[in-house]
C-alpha cells in the first residue's frame, strides 16, 4: 500500500516537473530567439495549459448517479452484474473520466474501474461481474469519479451517492430423502401436497378455518339454489424452524456454524417449495419470530442473511405461541442450550426433531431422546457424504 502511494507521488511529481521544464524551454526559446513565431507558440501553450487546467473542475459539476444490479436477492457466491452510469449535463466538457465503484469488503470483482475519454455522449456505463463471499445485508451506495486534464498534472474528485441494497443469503441444497423429513405424523402425506394430493376436498359451505382452494362455479350453481365455492381443508401441523448456536460454537468453528445456517435453510425451503407455512425462530440481536408462507418467502432470505450468533450469557429462549405441531432445531452441534429448547417444545405438547451439522455421538443422541426430542440427518444433493435421512429416538 505503502510503495503505491510512493509511486503514485513519483508519477505526479515527474509530470509537473516535466510540464515545468517544457515551459521554461518554450520561454527561453521566446526569449532569445524571438519574433512573433516564438512568441506565439509560447502563449499558445500557456492558453492551451489555462483552458486544460479549467475543464476539471466544470466537468464535475452537475453528475448524476443511477445503480443497477441483477438481482435484489442473490447466494454466496453467485455472481451479481452491476452497472454504474454517470449522466452528465449536455453542455458540460470534460477531456478524461475515471469511475470507480466501491464496493462492500466481502465482494470480489475482476474490474469496478474504467477510464472514458472525451467523447459527446451524455451516459458513461461501468459494467462489472461481482460475487459476496459471506452472508449479510450489503449496500452499494457510492461511487468516486475522477476527472482530469489534458496533461494528467490535475486531477478533481467526486463522491457520487446511489443506495443499492443486496441481500446475500446462505446457499441451500435440495433435500433428497423428503418422505422422511414430511414423516413426522400419522398423516404425513395429508400434509405434503406434493407427494400425494390427498386433501379433503367438497362442495359445502364455508367453514371458519377453511383456505379458499378455487371456485367451481358450474358444480356450485345448482346446489339448492344457493351460490356456494369449492374449499380446501388442511391438517396445520405448525411446523416451525429454530435455528440456534451460541457464541463459542460459532467462534470455535465458523465454518460448521455457517453450515447449520445452510442446514435451516435447506429444511425451510423444502417445506416452502410444498405451499407449506412455516414459523422460523432466529437471532438477530434478540430473538424474530415470524410466520413465512409461499408468496412471501423472500422475507425469509433476509432473515437468514442476518443470522448472528447467540451471547454466550442469554439465557432467554423464544416464545413459543401455539401448542402441537412440530418443530425442527437446527445446530452446529450438541449444547445445553439445544436440550433445553427440545424439553421447551416437548412441553407444548410438540414433537421435536435436532438437526446438528456435527454427528452426534451415541451418547449425546441418548441425551436427546431422554429431553423427549429425535435426531434428524437431511440427505442432499450436493454431497454424497451426508448419512441418509432417518429419525433416532423416542
Amino acid at each position: 500500500m505503502k510503495t503505491s502511494s510512493l509511486n503514485k507521488t513519483s508519477r505526479f511529481l515527474f509530470r509537473w516537473i516535466l510540464a515545468m521544464a517544457i515551459f521554461l524551454l518554450s520561454f527561453s526559446f521566446a526569449m532569445f530567439q524571438g519574433g512573433f513565431v516564438s512568441w506565439f507558440l509560447f502563449y499558445g501553450l500557456v492558453v492551451v495549459f489555462l483552458f486544460s487546467s479549467i475543464i476539471p473542475f466544470l466537468s464535475i459539476v452537475g453528475l448524476k448517479l443511477k445503480r443497477t444490479v441483477s438481482k435484489n436477492n442473490s447466494e454466496v457466491g453467485e455472481a451479481l452484474t452491476i452497472e454504474v452510469i454517470i449522466e452528465k449535463p449536455a453542455w458540460m466538457p470534460f477531456i478524461y473520466y475515471h469511475l470507480s465503484d466501491t464496493t462492500p469488503e466481502t465482494f470480489i470483482s475482476e474490474r469496478n474501474h474504467q477510464l472514458f475519454s472525451f467523447s459527446f455522449d451524455r451516459q458513461f456505463v461501468l459494467s462489472y461481474e461481482a460475487k459476496a463471499l459471506q452472508r449479510g445485508v450489503y449496500h452499494f451506495n457510492e461511487a468516486i469519479v475522477h476527472a482530469s486534464d489534458l496533461f494528467g498534472l490535475i486531477t478533481i474528485k467526486r463522491t457520487l451517492h446511489s443506495d443499492r441494497e443486496v441481500v446475500i443469503s446462505p446457499t441451500f441444497y435440495a433435500i433428497t430423502n423428503k418422505r422422511a423429513l414430511f414423516a413426522y405424523a400419522s398423516k404425513a402425506d395429508h400434509f405434503h401436497k406434493g407427494l400425494q394430493d390427498d386433501v379433503l376436498s367438497s362442495i359445502r359451505p364455508y367453514v371458519s378455518g377453511d383456505r379458499l382452494s378455487k371456485i367451481d362455479w358450474k358444480r356450485s350453481a345448482g346446489v339448492n339454489g344457493l351460490l356456494t365455492k369449492e374449499f380446501e381443508t388442511e391438517e396445520d401441523q405448525h411446523v416451525e424452524i429454530v435455528h440456534a448456536a451460541q457464541e463459542m460454537d460459532a467462534l470455535r468453528d465458523p465454518i460448521q456454524y455457517e453450515e447449520s445456517i445452510k442446514e435451516a435453510v435447506s429444511i425451510h425451503a423444502a417445506f416452502i417449495q410444498d405451499h407449506i407455512h412455516t414459523t422460523l425462530s432466529v437471532y438477530n440481536e434478540e430473538w424474530i419470530r415470524t410466520v413465512v408462507t409461499f408468496n412471501d418467502w423472500r422475507h425469509s432470505l433476509r432473515l437468514f442473511a442476518l443470522i448472528h450468533p447467540v451471547p454466550d450469557h442469554e439465557t432467554t429462549l423464544p416464545l413459543l405461541k401455539n401448542d402441537q405441531g412440530i418443530c425442527f432445531i437446527v445446530t452446529p452441534r450438541f449444547s445445553k442450550m439445544a436440550i433445553d429448547l427440545i424439553r421447551k417444545h416437548v412441553s407444548h405438547q410438540r414433537r421435536v426433531f435436532i438437526v446438528t451439522s456435527v454427528a452426534l455421538a451415541q451418547e449425546e443422541i441418548a441425551e436427546v431422546s431422554k429431553a423427549g426430542g429425535h435426531v434428524f440427518i437431511p440427505q442432499y444433493q450436493h454431497s454424497e457424504d451426508h448419512k441418509r435421512g432417518e429419525f433416532y429416538g423416542a
